[in-house]
């Protein structure tokens, strides 16, 4: 399989952090979060796109940029569209365009290193989503490029803009990930939301470094 390109989505406001950067920038362990994330995910990717608007502070990482294509930050579904629509466009010197994205949510630090290789064995037509103790993680998936007009046709019409709504009305395969260790309370999904999860990932680092 050709590798696929890596989209992480950091459009949201994170409001419930009370900070004045973008969630995604903020700092855990002397570290933007967000670069967590892509070093979660860049050695099994092609390529990395930030679903994440200009002027934000996301240019810091060459990276390329998504910003959402539809007024409003209506949410991480466009987001999802706006990466899939980049990663579409030709790129240059004739470099053949990925047929998958790998999507994961930009305040994931603890990721799986491996998720794609636990996603791939299940690739079709329909996006492969991540489930964690029987719950389905709806950003965390590996997405075919070809659902693109699909998902513009469903945000064009108006329809729910939560990605699980699109999900169970278009088709999707979930599998389950196994607890690991190397993230806080074994969830490999472990997102921070709050002051009070910065801190608990904070504190779980740290103790990681002292082991």
């Amino acid at each position: 399989m050709m590798r696929p390109a890596g989209l992480i989505l950091a459009g949201g406001r994170g409001s419930r952090m009370r900070g004045t950067v973008p969630k995604p920038l903020i700092a855990l362990a002397g570290r933007p979060l967000i670069a967590h994330v892509i070093e979660r995910i860049g050695a099994r990717t092609s390529s990395i796109i930030l679903a994440a608007p200009r002027g934000a502070g996301y240019e810091r990482f060459a990276h390329p940029l998504a910003p959402d294509l539809r007024p409003g930050l209506p949410g991480p579904l466009a987001g999802i569209e706006a990466g899939l629509a980049a990663i579409a466009t030709p790129g240059p010197h004739g470099a053949e365009t990925p047929r998958h994205c790998l999507v994961v949510p930009g305040d994931t630090p603890f990721l799986p290193r491996d998720l794609l290789e636990r996603l791939s064995p299940h690739l079709g037509e329909r996006p492969v989503v991540a489930a964690f103790a029987g719950r389905l993680q709806p950003a965390t998936g590996l997405w075919p490029l070809s659902r693109l007009p699909d998902l513009s046709r469903w945000l064009d019409e108006g329809k729910p803009l939560a990605i699980r709504a699109f999900l169970e009305s278009s088709g999707f395969a979930a599998v389950e990930i196994e607890p690991t260790a190397t993230s806080p309370g074994s969830d490999p999904f472990f997102n921070v939301n709050t002051p009070d999860d910065l801190s608990v990932a904070e504190t779980f680092l740290q103790l990681k470094s002292e082991s």
